[in-house]
């Protein structure tokens, strides 16, 4: 990959996805009378999974660089430190080994 496509607009798109993801959701969820239960389910295994899909999905479609399937994981860290307990750091590589098998599922 080289510099010029690092600093892209599409990378700039991956990021601010990621990021809204994995931290406005966590956000979101705070504020919501959940109990501890649906907070973990809704976000970690809803929105997060559904969201990991999709991107392994379009960068496998648009034969794109692996790079950018790492950004939701490693943001997805940072929300967890900010926002969740301890164990769902595991979660973490789940995210990523889901992202790169949607991806190999549909690249050629």
């Amino acid at each position: 990959m080289t510099l010029k496509k690092i600093f892209s607009v599409t990378t700039l798109w991956y990021l601010a996805f990621a990021a809204a993801v994995a931290i406005v959701v966590p956000i979101i969820f705070s504020f919501m009378d959940l109990t501890d239960v649906q907070k973990y389910t809704f976000a970690f295994f809803g929105i997060n999974v559904v969201f990991t899909i999709l991107s392994g999905l379009v960068v496998g479609i648009k034969k794109q660089s692996l790079i950018y399937l790492l950004f939701f994981p490693l943001l997805y860290l940072v929300g967890v430190k900010l926002f969740f307990e301890s164990f769902a750091y595991y979660i973490a590589l789940i995210y990523l080994l889901i992202g790169f098998l949607t991806y190999g599922a549909v690249k050629d």
